[in-house]
C-alpha cells in the first residue's frame, strides 16, 4: 500500500499543508519549514496511533499562531492520509478482502481502491485534557459510520511504516536490542544437534582460556566467599565466561567490523560519523529487504548527514534501491543533483503558512527537461533551495552582481538569493521551474541584439506576475554600462591597440563606449569581469551603479517576501 496524499492542519508550524506523494518523494525547504513535521505526522498516524484514549499528541504539537496562544485555545489538529491504488489490480485480492471486511475500502469510478484516514486532536474543556479521535472517510470526505474499532489496527498491519531519523549512531542501531539488527541475530538456521555441538566447543574454548590465566583462580576464590554472606544456588558457585557458552549470548555480543584505511578491522561504532551513518542506512536497507509482509513505507531524515559531497552523490543509487515507498527529507544540493526533479516537494512559507510546490510531469518537454537536468539539476542542485533567482545573461554578470552585493554590505546567501546564468541554458525553462517550485525570480536582459531571443521567453512565463516585477532592461550591455561608469581603467589592459585603432568615434562621442565594448575581445571578458568585481568591492558603495543597485534591491525584496528595506 502506498500513501498518495497527506493533508496536515494545525500541526506544529503547519497551518494547512497538502502534499502529494510519489513512489519516491524528496522534501526540501529551509529549517523549520515543516519537513520533519510531515514525516512525524505520517509516523504518528500510521505507526503510533492506537486506542482513542491513548493520545499520541502533546501541547507542542498544536499550531501556536502567536506568542499568546496556548494549546488549550489553539485550533484542533487534523491529519488526513490517503492510500490509493495507482493502477487496477495493484492491491491483491486478500488485501482488498481484509479492507472490505473492515468497511473502510472505497472504490472510485475507475475501479481504483482507496482508504482515507482522518485523525484529530483537540482540547476538551470537560475533562481538562486533550481528546483524540480517528475515523475513516468516504470519497466525498464524509465519515464512515460502519467501520469497527479494529479497522485502524488492521490498516496499520497492512502498511508497515518505518522511520529512520537523522541521528544514526551505530552503537545504538547495531546493539542486540536495535530494531533493525535484532532480527538478524534471531534468524538462526542451526539444527538443535548442530547448536549443541557448537556450544560444547565454545565451553571447551572457554575452559582453555580461563585455565591459561591463573589470576582467574584467585578472583574465583574470593568471589566464592559471597555465599558466606548471601545464600547461593547449588552447584558451581562462580564461573568465568571469557567466551560466551550459549548461542543466544554469543549472538547478542556479535559486532560488525569495517576495514579501516590501514587494513585493520575496526568496530563500526569506532568509525567516523559519516561511515556510521552510512552503515546504519545499509543495515536498514538489509532489514527492509528481509521484511516479509509486502512493500513498506519508509521515511528517511537527512540520509546525507556527515557524508562527503562525492559520497552523497553516490549515495542516491543505494537509497533508490530501498524497498517500498520512500519519503526523504534533505538539505543537500549534491543529493538533489541525482534525483528526478519531479520527485521533489519544496516546502516554503507564503504569507502566514507553509505550502508545498513541485514540478508537474507534463510541465517540461523532453528537450526542456534535458536542458534543466544538464544546466541546473546535475551541476547546481542547491539552486532548488533558494528563495529567489537572479537570472543573468552571462559570466560577466555572474562576477559583478555578487561583488556589488558585497560592496553594499549585503549577504545574498543569507537572504536566499542565487545568481543563475541563462545564456547557455534556456531562460524560459528556468522561469517555468521557478514558478512551479514557488521560487521568486527576476531576470536582467541586455538591451542589445540578444533581447529578441530572451525577452519573449520571459514574458511567456511571468506566472501571473507583473512584468515590471520579473523583467529588467537596465543597460545596453553590462560591459558598456561598466565602461560608462568609470571602469575603463580595468578594461584597458585587455584591449588590443589594433582594436582601439578601429574605433571611428572618439572618447566623449555618443556611442563610443558601446563600440568599445563591441570590439573588446570576447576571450578577455571573463578576466576583465573578475578584475572589475575586485575593483567594485574595493570602491565600496560608491562603486555600485544605481542600475545594479536597483536590481539587487528588487531581488532582496523578493527574497524577503516583499518586505526588504532599501539600502
Amino acid at each position: 500500500m502506498r500513501v498518495t496524499k497527506v493533508r496536515i492542519m494545525n500541526f506544529r508550524g503547519l497551518k494547512d499543508l497538502e502534499v502529494g506523494l510519489d513512489e519516491t518523494t524528496v522534501l526540501i525547504g529551509e529549517n523549520n519549514s515543516g519537513k520533519t513535521s510531515v514525516l512525524d505526522a505520517l509516523k504518528l498516524c500510521l505507526r503510533e496511533l492506537g486506542p482513542r484514549r491513548r493520545v499520541v499528541f502533546d501541547g507542542f504539537d498544536f499550531h501556536l499562531k502567536d506568542g499568546d496562544t496556548e494549546p488549550e485555545s489553539a485550533d484542533s489538529i487534523r491529519i488526513e492520509i490517503i492510500l490509493s491504488e495507482m493502477h487496477l489490480g495493484e492491491w491483491d485480492t486478500p488485501l482488498v478482502g481484509r479492507l472490505s471486511r473492515q468497511r473502510i475500502l472505497q472504490v472510485d469510478a475507475d475501479g481504483l481502491n482507496h482508504v482515507k484516514l482522518a485523525v484529530t486532536c483537540a482540547w476538551d474543556p470537560t475533562t481538562r485534557d486533550f481528546s483524540q479521535d480517528w475515523t475513516f472517510l468516504n470519497l466525498d470526505d464524509e465519515p464512515l459510520s460502519g467501520a469497527p474499532e479494529s479497522a485502524l489496527a488492521t490498516l496499520q498491519r497492512e502498511v508497515a511504516f518505518f522511520y529512520l531519523t537523522a541521528l544514526r549512531e551505530a552503537a545504538r542501531h547495531f546493539d542486540a536490542k536495535g530494531p533493525f539488527w535484532r532480527p538478524f541475530l534471531k534468524d538462526s538456521q542451526l539444527s538443535p544437534e548442530k547448536k549443541a555441538e557448537i556450544e560444547q566447543k565454545l565451553r571447551e574454548i572457554n575452559d582453555l582460556v580461563v585455565a591459561s590465566h591463573t589470576s582467574f583462580e584467585q578472583a574465583k576464590g574470593r568471589l566464592t566467599k559471597v555465599q558466606d554472606v548471601v545464600p547461593m544456588a547449588g552447584g558451581e558457585v562462580v564461573s568465568i565466561e571469557a567466551v560466551p557458552g550459549r548461542m543466544f549470548d554469543m549472538l547478542a555480543r556479535a559486532q560488525v567490523h569495517l576495514g579501516a584505511s590501514g587494513g585493520a578491522k575496526v568496530p563500526v561504532g569506532r568509525h567516523g560519523e559519516g561511515t556510521q551513518s552510512l552503515a546504519v542506512l545499509m543495515l536498514f536497507s538489509a532489514f527492509l529487504d528481509a521484511w516479509p509482509d509486502g512493500a513498506p513505507i519508509v521515511a528517511l531524515e537527512e540520509p546525507e548527514a556527515h557524508l562527503h559531497p562525492s559520497a552523497i552523490r553516490a549515495l542516491w543509487d543505494l537509497l533508490d534501491m530501498l524497498s517500498g515507498q520512500k519519503v526523504i527529507s534533505t538539505h543537500s544540493g549534491d543529493l538533489l543533483s541525482e534525483i528526478d526533479v519531479h520527485s521533489v516537494r519544496r516546502l516554503a512559507r507564503t504569507g502566514d503558512q507553509v505550502r508545498a510546490f513541485w514540478v508537474d510531469r507534463d510541465l517540461l518537454s523532453e528537450e526542456e527537461t534535458r536542458k534543466f537536468t544538464y544546466h541546473v539539476r546535475r551541476s547546481r542542485g542547491e539552486l532548488l533551495f533558494a528563495r529567489c533567482w537572479l537570472l543573468v545573461e552571462g559570466e560577466t554578470e555572474s562576477w559583478i552582481y555578487p561583488a556589488a552585493a558585497k560592496a553594499l554590505g549585503l549577504n545574498l546567501h543569507r537572504d536566499g538569493v542565487r545568481i543563475v546564468e541563462y545564456s547557455q541554458s534556456d531562460v524560459g525553462v528556468l522561469a517555468k521551474v521557478a514558478n512551479s517550485l514557488g521560487i521568486a525570480w527576476y531576470c536582467v536582459v541586455d538591451d542589445d541584439s540578444g533581447r529578441s531571443r530572451y525577452e519573449p521567453k520571459v514574458k511567456d512565463n511571468l506566472g501571473g506576475a507583473d512584468e515590471v516585477t520579473r523583467l529588467c532592461l537596465p543597460y545596453r550591455s553590462i560591459e558598456t554600462h561598466l565602461l560608462e561608469s568609470g571602469y575603463e581603467e580595468v578594461y584597458s589592459p585587455y584591449m588590443p591597440e589594433q582594436n582601439l585603432r578601429k574605433l571611428t568615434k572618439r572618447r566623449g562621442d555618443e556611442g563610443y563606449w558601446a563600440d568599445y565594448a563591441d570590439d573588446f575581445p570576447r576571450r578577455a571578458k571573463t578576466r576583465a569581469a573578475a578584475d572589475v568585481a575586485a575593483a567594485m568591492e574595493a570602491r565600496g558603495q560608491a562603486g555600485v551603479t544605481k542600475e545594479i543597485r536597483s536590481v539587487l534591491e528588487q531581488v532582496v525584496k523578493m527574497a524577503r517576501g516583499g518586505n526588504g528595506a532599501r539600502f
